[in-house]
């Protein structure tokens, strides 16, 4: 059908379309845009309007409470127990006139003692005092520099302690508000702040108190601008109202009683029916638990409405309402409506005009140019394309001829671009294989790889936080090391150190272990985290007694460098922790939280060089395939009962590890090592020595008697020694440490485990056991067998 028409008639119909399309669109688009910018608008002001409205109310019910601190302050120090009734009273006016929006500031003692001040609807002020005589409670005027001048008033029967406040503060032990009540001074709404006051023994002296009225907030309300028509009032969970923007009051007087008034009962006709709406939706006010975005109509009118809750610690609970009718904003938008239309409908008539009269100058040369465009699709790269006509016209023609020079070649080069660009593609993708390599490498070293894996390739590795997961920890620490490396450089030291966490840490990663920190001369390792694997206990056992082993090739170098050998005590205990991310945004570590890691630790110090102690839980899951060498029961600090703990020296199954026992070989010795001991605790010296002496001895433990100390000392028990014959050497008098085994022995002696012995010691330790060795072999020798004296140890 298109095909028939004249080009003149297709283009001023398609022109009357699109300026018709654009119209209607224009219009609908504006109406729809003014209703979402009414309903931006409309909560962006209910959320300022409720924001600021929250924030003064904060301010204000703040007030009472800071002025009781102040005053508790002041009776903390001492200074209103050391003046008279006249300056206390003058205290408290002084506070009611520095702080407009209380109306009562008072003090009740244990004793019955009341006394404060406070502020009538005039403005005036007074001071009172409680007769503790008559029981009254009397009411003095107030000169300007806060002087009691003459008795106004005086009420019978007034016991502070039996005011509601007073109990209430009383039963809750902390500041609390009371409920809002009708303050008979001023008129008003109004609210008391109350604090218990207690001595340094927490016995109770009395309570404070300060009366906070509404008609400041009712004031701050009414300035408020919501729209041409919004309202705004704050209502209790019970439906009363405490405050609002209109001049109505908020309470009425009925026969010489002042009566509180629901929110669904206001004058204010929004305000009434905003409550209603509130009521029919909730039920009632008690179940609106966070702040929500409304919307009602009345009497056909749309209404926005927030209601948002405001609650603190010492019980206020209160809900902010703010209520803007759509009509306040919708007058505006209707008027920019009629407007938009009546421009849209001037425009479509010009465009109709103005279209007629350019069909006529541009179909010709057009036609000419589509003849020419023909040509061109063709193939026809080398047609030049001249084309009488418009300005723009002529520009389509020599774009055309340009493109079609284009067009060449580019079809040209087509295929050496792709290539080109391929090449580009792979070496860019080659730089970034080579880059994540290398961070992988980088942060390798810091953590595990799983970890690693686990921040590169998930969305949500770097996420903070945790979550409970069973896991299996294990805890190495090398014996004596920290003497060895106070007699080495620190160089040395990290030497040492690097070559032995480099053993640790290949076994580890072979068992699937997750390094979580090295400290020191320790290892922190996780088994279960952050991939958990059916046998993560049977692998941890397995990984410790692989641990122990490797540190058979650490003393060979050890040895080989001239340092003595080291030795290690590995704890293992499995349970619930938490796993996770911690720290913050800029600074994040993967670890666990929680009590199982401290009894790991423990259970580590409760083992000696080259032991493998597990918990009771532990051996529970793998007791059929580990070899256990013995069991203790210890009574661990910060644990209610003694647990059992059980040495492991070796795995059967699939790992099939075990340790090579060597079986201690004890030489009673001729003549007895004569030496001094002191108990620790942690890293804490006990404060008393004890003397003692080796009775036998065999290349790591050693035999102890003594008669000085009080009771049997605990296996397990951490000592520092020193040798005391003075006719040894200086340099084998250095302190050496040892542990309390738990083997049977004669009273009054005991068996160590030595934990660090410095090289000089243990080389003349070595000397004393070989020679009491060839004493036994020639028991009727007069002559030392190896010409061995104390000068030449």
């Amino acid at each position: 059908m298109y095909r028939k028409m004249p080009l003149r008639v297709i283009f001023v119909v398609s022109t009357l379309l699109q300026v018709i399309t654009a119209v209607g669109l224009t219009g609908y688009f504006s109406f729809r845009n003014g209703q979402k910018a009414v309903n931006e608008v409309a909560t962006k002001l209910r959320d300022e309007v409720t924001g600021r409205v929250k924030d003064k109310l904060l301010v204000y019910i703040e007030t009472p409470h800071l002025i009781n601190r102040l005053n508790a302050n002041a009776i903390e120090l001492g200074e209103l127990d050391k003046h008279n009734i006249q300056y206390k009273q003058k205290y408290f006016w002084q506070q009611i006139r520095t702080f407009p929006v209380i109306t009562y500031n008072f003090y009740g003692n244990v004793t019955g003692e009341y006394l404060g001040a406070r502020r009538l609807a005039s403005g005036d002020l007074q001071v009172m005092e409680r007769d503790r005589t008559t029981g009254y409670n009397q009411y003095f005027a107030t000169n300007a520099q806060g002087d009691r001048t003459k008795r106004i008033q005086s009420l019978p029967n007034f016991d502070a302690r039996q005011r509601p406040w007073y109990k209430e503060a009383v039963a809750a032990g902390k500041p609390i508000w009371s409920t809002i009540y009708p303050d008979f001074s001023t008129g008003g709404l109004a609210i008391t702040a109350a604090q218990p006051i207690y001595d340094k023994q927490g016995k109770l002296k009395g309570v404070l108190g300060s009366d906070f009225i509404f008609s400041e907030v009712n004031t701050f309300l009414q300035k408020l601008k919501i729209g041409a028509s919004g309202q705004t009032f704050i209502v209790e969970r019970s439906g009363l109202l405490v405050a609002t923007s209109t001049p109505d009051p908020s309470y009425r007087n009925r026969t010489n009683q002042t009566q509180r008034i629901k929110a669904s009962e206001s004058k204010n006709y929004l305000i009434q029916q905003s409550a209603k709406h509130l009521e029919r939706k909730f039920g009632n006010f008690s179940k609106i638990h966070s702040s929500q975005l409304l919307d009602f109509e009345i009497q056909g009118e749309r209404q926005f409405l927030q209601v948002t809750p405001l609650k603190d610690s010492r019980g206020l609970d209160v809900l902010i309402a703010v209520v803007v009718p759509e009509a306040d904003f919708m007058k505006r938008i209707h008027e920019n409506t009629r407007i938009t239309v009546v421009l849209c409908l001037l425009s479509l008539i010009v465009a109709t005009v103005v279209g007629l009269q350019t069909s006529l100058w541009i179909v010709k040369p057009i036609q000419r140019l589509n003849t020419a465009a023909k040509g061109l699709a063709d193939g026809n790269w080398e047609q030049k394309l001249a084309v009488d006509g418009s300005y723009e016209i002529s520009e389509l023609a020599e774009s055309f001829t340009s493109m079609a020079k284009q067009l060449k070649e580019l079809f040209a080069t087509l295929e050496e671009k792709v290539r080109d660009r391929t090449q580009a593609l792979a070496k860019i993708n080659g730089e970034l294989k080579n880059k994540n390599a290398l961070i992988r490498k980088i942060f390798g070293r810091y953590l595990s790889d799983e970890i690693v894996s686990n921040l590169l390739e998930s969305p949500q590795g770097l996420e903070l936080g945790g979550k409970r997961q069973k896991i299996t920890i294990l805890v190495s620490d090398l014996r004596g090391f920290t003497a060895t490396s106070e007699r080495i450089s620190p160089e040395q030291v990290i030497a040492i150190l690097n070559f032995y966490l480099q053993y640790m840490a290949e076994v580890i990663t072979r068992y699937e272990g997750t390094i979580d920190e090295f400290m020191g001369d320790g290892i922190l390792t996780f088994f279960g985290a952050p991939t958990v694997r059916a046998n993560d206990t049977e692998r941890a056992i397995a990984c410790a007694v692989a641990m122990q082993q490797a540190m058979i090739p650490v003393n060979q170098q050890m040895q080989a460098w001239g340092f003595p050998e080291i030795e290690m005590g590995i704890g293992i205990h499995t349970g619930e922790v938490v796993v996770g991310n911690i720290g913050s945004e800029k600074r994040t570590k993967y670890g666990v939280v929680g009590n199982h890691i401290n009894l790991a630790y423990r259970i580590e110090s409760c083992s000696v060089g080259g032991q493998i102690i597990v918990s009771e839980d532990v051996l529970a899951e793998v007791r059929d395939m580990v070899q256990v060498e013995a069991t203790q029961q210890v009574q661990m600090k910060g644990v209610k009962d003694p647990i059992n703990l059980y040495e492991i020296s070796g795995i059967r199954g699939e790992h099939n590890l075990f340790l090579s026992k060597s079986t201690e070989e004890f030489r009673e010795l001729p003549e007895p090592i004569l030496l001094q001991y002191v108990t620790l605790e942690s890293k804490h010296i006990g404060d008393r020595w004890y003397e003692a002496q080796i009775i036998k001895l065999s290349h790591r433990e050693a035999l102890i008697q003594c008669q000085s100390h009080e009771g049997k000392l605990p296996p397990l028990t951490n000592l520092k020694l020193i040798l005391l014959d003075e006719n040894l050497p200086q340099e084998v008098r250095e302190d050496f440490y040892g542990k309390v085994l738990e083997k049977p022995t004669a009273e009054g002696s005991f068996y160590i485990h030595f934990t660090a012995l410095p090289p000089s010691v243990r080389v003349m330790l070595d000397q004393i056991y070989n020679a009491s060795s060839l004493e036994n072999q020639y028991p009727n020798c007069n002559e030392n067998p190896l010409a061995l004296s104390k000068t030449d140890i």
